[in-house]
């Protein structure tokens, strides 16, 4: 649900919970979305700055105690034209074509936040922005995301643990929030509010102070200790000549870890393994 401030030209947006977990599949099979009206008047910035969008576009903001839920239904009027050529996580070509995004200003300082960003064939990225400018595509939280097709358009269901952002202490928050969607194939860039074309679709979505104000969330009671452990295994294939003795076709293998420790809000450790045939090394960073 949103409401607009004549008197302060701001818009609120209230987050709806829900007592039973989403499955994030995709579809829009769960009871909640017969039961909560979407957001659907997504406003223009490109090509007709403050116009309708041409292509409905619903939004479902939800949550429980483990996750906030963001949910896409994007109409469109011929979806076989649908521009979607990239899949590789966090790469730049990936909001060329087709996609939705959303940030959450989680601390409500109208200037920081981070943003999640989607495609029709399911590529993701996600980063966090300071000072409504400056982006760092490095942060790479563990989110979910499913989407399908259906014949008048996509959708895309999204779930962020709690556990992957920082918020201010208390079960009540107020954060702010803002979706876009880009249509690509009609070169149309929309957001939930009216927004200066001059920011563009990068600053659009950055433009904190100008969000809408997203309330009704409750924050676990506790959070917990967050641990994230990804593993990974190369290989490589070499071959040299020019030593003694010769090396051809000499197959190589290496396997590691990044592991991210989350001691509270405010502090988090960073450890890195990467094993050599000789010795173990291991970098640690603290963050804060």
């Amino acid at each position: 649900m949103i409401t607009h401030d004549a008197a302060t030209h701001r818009a609120t947006i209230r987050a709806v919970r829900i007592t039973t977990p989403l499955q994030v599949d995709g579809r829009l099979d769960d009871e909640v979305y017969t039961r909560v009206e979407p957001i659907s008047d997504l406003v223009q910035m490109e090509p007709h700055a403050g116009a309708a969008s041409t292509e409905k576009t619903d939004v479902w903001i939800l949550f429980d105690d483990e996750y906030v839920y963001v949910t896409f239904r994007c109409w469109e009027s011929h979806p076989e034209r649908i521009v979607v050529n990239e899949m590789r996580r966090d790469n730049y070509r990936l909001w060329l074509g087709e996609n939705v995004a959303f940030m959450f200003d989680t601390f409500h300082d109208r200037r920081n936040g981070v943003e999640f960003g989607i495609t029709p064939a399911g590529g993701r990225y996600e980063g966090q922005f300071t000072n409504e400018r400056l982006y760092n595509g490095d942060w790479n939280p563990g989110w979910k995301v499913a989407v399908t097709r259906f014949a008048n358009g996509w959708i895309a269901e999204s779930a962020i643990p709690f556990t992957s952002l920082r918020f201010r202490p208390g079960r009540d928050q107020t954060w702010g929030f803002q979706a876009r969607r880009i249509n690509a194939w009609k070169n149309e860039l929309s957001f939930l509010t009216a927004l200066p074309p001059e920011l563009g679709m990068g600053r659009g979505i950055f433009a904190a102070s100008l969000a809408p104000t997203l309330v009704g969330i409750e924050a676990p009671a506790r959070r917990p200790t967050h641990v994230e452990v990804k593993p990974y295994v190369t290989s490589d294939l070499s071959t040299d000549r020019d030593v003694t003795p010769s090396i051809v076709s000499q197959v190589g293998a290496h396997a590691g870890l990044d592991a991210k420790l989350r001691l509270n809000d405010h502090l988090a450790t960073d450890v890195t393994v990467r094993p050599t045939s000789h010795r173990s090394r291991r970098t640690k960073n603290v963050s804060t």
